[in-house]
């Protein structure tokens, strides 16, 4: 079922009317406005019937997309670039946009960026055409749009995110670069398991069979797992395709991705990892934030969106409603015992100061190097426990298959 969407509008005349209409995105209902006639003011996802709980949830196989229309943080880098080449060239907006439009390669961003043209020639800000695209913009980036609009620097605020975007998007690729070996040693060591169990060692251990005799425990072992896996691996396949879809949906419900994400901060070296990337993009994102003008209680709704993890999210819409009341950042960051010591006592100087930019760039220049060091360590620790799960599975599967031969030569001597 397609989820319901509250929608704004106007007519040609003028005339302001709203209404509620089920389709698969904000963008969908914003196109079939316009090709009604009508002009967009505001399109939202209504909460009307949302689930919350593991056991309310709904599983909708509609919603189980294997891709996503949408920009990724290099799309959105290299979208802030084009953009702002364009305007200092003293290029129109309308008409830079249709140039980037042309030259699209993809469909689906020229028909989105069809869109915020015909929203803007609407008379809407540029701001509010991006923000009904979310799958393309995030709310970081139409916030800092709107306060290049109203300060009259979006070309300044182009490049910042340019920069911004270009350093988030290094860093999601050294850890995934990172990821990459320890993931195709497990796939590789999976699928040769795989092979070994369900096509190679039935026809060994048959041949194995014909000499007699009682086989050990071991072999016991792995005969009835090679059997089972050699009858059901299409079950075995279809349970673990079913239980990553189930899980993946879990994931994207509001309570799922937090259960997950305070799961995921308490693995091993993982947690510590994610903590440190969080505290990045929090410092980094704030200070480019306050560097384009927007204000602390403005800016932590659109931090609570990028740190990327509900534990930390949650941290920070406490911290906005403390601040509201006249207390300081520091302080409810402090009480949260999630951060660091170093991030407080900066945050604190900062205040104090009055130089909370400067302080916020150290910070995130110091945790992106914590971030490398981490990733090196992280692997150094990995591939040795890798390499020693993979010798004792490869390792009993051996010993399984000589120690009958041992009592066949037993046998024959």
């Amino acid at each position: 079922m397609s989820p319901e969407f509250n929608y704004q509008a106007r007519s040609g005349e003028g005339q302001s009317f709203q209404g509620s209409v089920q389709a698969g995105s904000r963008a969908e209902v914003a196109r079939q406005l316009r090709e009604d006639g009508y002009f967009v003011v505001r399109v939202e996802e209504s909460s009307a019937g949302s689930s919350s709980g593991f056991f309310s949830m709904e599983l909708d196989l509609e919603n189980i997309k294997f891709w996503e229309h949408g920009f990724s943080i290099a799309d959105l880098a290299r979208f802030s670039q084009q953009l702002s080449v364009l305007i200092k060239a003293g290029i129109p907006l309308v008409e830079a946009l249709e140039i980037m439009e042309r030259q699209a390669q993809k469909e689906h961003v020229k028909e989105m960026l069809g869109e915020v043209i015909g929203s803007v020639e609407a008379g809407e800000t540029f701001s509010q055409a991006l923000q009904l695209h979310p799958d393309y913009f995030p709310p970081l980036f139409v916030h800092l749009i709107r306060a290049g609009e109203t300060g009259g620097v979006l070309d300044s605020v182009l490049n910042q995110l340019v920069e911004y975007y270009k350093r988030r998007d290094k860093i999601n690729k050294e850890v995934k670069a990172a990821l990459y070996y320890p993931a195709v040693i497990v796939l590789v060591a999976i699928v040769a398991v795989f092979v070994l169990t369900t096509f190679v060692l039935p026809v060994l251990l048959d041949m194995l069979l014909q000499f007699g005799g009682e086989l050990p425990l071991p072999t016991r072992i792995l005969v009835g797992f090679s059997n089972f896996m050699n009858s059901y691996w299409w079950a075995v396949a279809a349970v673990m395709i079913l239980g990553f879809m189930l899980f993946r949906s879990y994931v994207k419900t509001p309570n799922g991705k937090r259960a997950f994400d305070r799961f995921i901060l308490k693995v091993p070296v993982v947690g510590d990892l994610i903590q440190k990337i969080v505290i990045s993009r929090f410092a980094s994102t704030l200070a480019l934030l306050l560097r384009s003008g927007v204000n602390i209680i403005s800016a932590l709704p659109v931090l609570e969106d990028v740190v990327g993890n509900e534990v930390y999210a949650d941290i920070l819409a406490e911290a906005r409603g403390r601040v509201r009341e006249g207390v300081s950042l520091s302080q409810p960051i402090e009480d949260s015992g999630k951060f660091p010591p170093i991030v407080v006592q900066m945050l604190r100087v900062g205040e104090e100061t009055g130089n909370m930019e400067e302080m916020l760039n150290r910070l995130s220049e110091y945790y992106d190097i914590e971030v490398e060091n981490a990733i090196e360590g992280g692997i150094s620790l990995i591939e040795p426990f890798m390499i020693i799960v993979m010798a004792v599975v490869v390792g009993g599967i051996v010993i399984s298959i000589i120690l009958p031969l041992f009592d066949i030569y037993h046998q024959i001597g």
